[in-house]
């Protein structure tokens, strides 16, 4: 961890002037438990969170953005760490949230049901009312599209052909890296939402398009096209034939999906699934066309 004893034990007095720190535990690339205690018996567990420097070089303001995003979610009733501390000054930055208890988990005996379920989640998320929780400060969705000029050749072309039918799908707030990784449950009840630094306003089906090849990798074809059905359900509004265009989109933000891989034997079996998704909006797409 970047971070000295000392400063974290500034950090913690800030939030409690009693906390003594107990013990440390990475979690993540960039997420540590931290065990504190005001007494001899009693301890209570934090969070700290902080960013990669791709991450940092993407956006400066990035552990900043993160900890106000979830203040606001917070008191929009999203089950969402609350943060306590920004280190704003310290290099590089980080904060303190609260910790959610729970473990993501994969599909239940009731795969549709908890498909279903994950569609629910999304379309909560995209239905925070822009207009009451001021979330202006979060990157646009616009400021990465061009991502897709990085991506395999494939993936630009289709996509800068296809561009100018793409009827915009209106403006909601994405997670941006939304998957059942990122969520947390205690039982069959959610208890967190985490993981929200990639968080951005956009076009909603882009969330949806980026999430459908994640759950391709988590829980295979079936259960993204029944997430991905429920999901267009709940949401009659979206022009549901511009999704392929986003699964592009999608697909070419997760240039790096090997490093998910557990063995190379998942390797091979995740670029499999990853042509076919992009084949099929290839296919989609110069349909379109017709």
């Amino acid at each position: 961890m970047e971070i000295s004893r000392e400063h974290l034990d500034c950090a913690l007095a800030q939030i409690n002037p009693s906390f003594r720190l107990e013990s440390v535990r990475r979690l993540s690339g960039r997420a540590f438990q931290l065990v504190v205690s005001t007494t001899e018996t009693v301890a209570t567990q934090l969070v700290l969170l902080s960013h990669s420097p791709a991450d940092r070089l993407r956006n400066p303001d990035i552990a900043r953005d993160e900890f106000c995003l979830l203040k606001t979610l917070k008191r929009a009733g999203l089950p969402v760490a609350q943060p306590l501390y920004l280190a704003h000054d310290h290099a590089p930055p980080y904060f303190i949230a609260t910790y959610i208890a729970g473990s993501p988990r994969s599909a239940a005996d009731d795969r549709s049901a908890f498909c279903r379920t994950l569609a629910e989640i999304l379309t909560e998320i995209h239905a925070v009312d822009l207009a009451r929780w001021e979330l202006s400060f979060l990157p646009r969705q616009a400021e990465y599209l061009d991502a897709a000029a990085t991506a395999d050749k494939r993936i630009r072309h289709a996509m800068r052909r296809a561009a100018h039918r793409i009827k915009p799908g209106g403006t909601a707030l994405l997670h941006g890296d939304y998957w059942p990784g990122n969520l947390l449950w205690q039982g069959d009840k959610l208890s967190g939402i985490i993981d929200w630094e990639d968080a951005m306003l956009g076009d909603p089906l882009a969330d949806l398009g980026k999430s459908r090849l994640e759950m391709l990798w988590a829980l295979g074809e079936q259960a993204m096209a029944e997430y991905s059905a429920h999901y267009l359900a709940l949401n009659p509004q979206l022009d549901a034939s511009a999704l392929p265009f986003w699964d592009l989109w999608g697909a070419a933000r997760l240039p790096h999906y090997a490093s998910f891989a557990a063995d190379a034997s998942n390797v091979a079996a995740m670029r499999r699934q990853y042509d076919r998704f992009i084949q099929a909006a290839f296919d989609a797409l110069a349909a379109g066309e017709e």
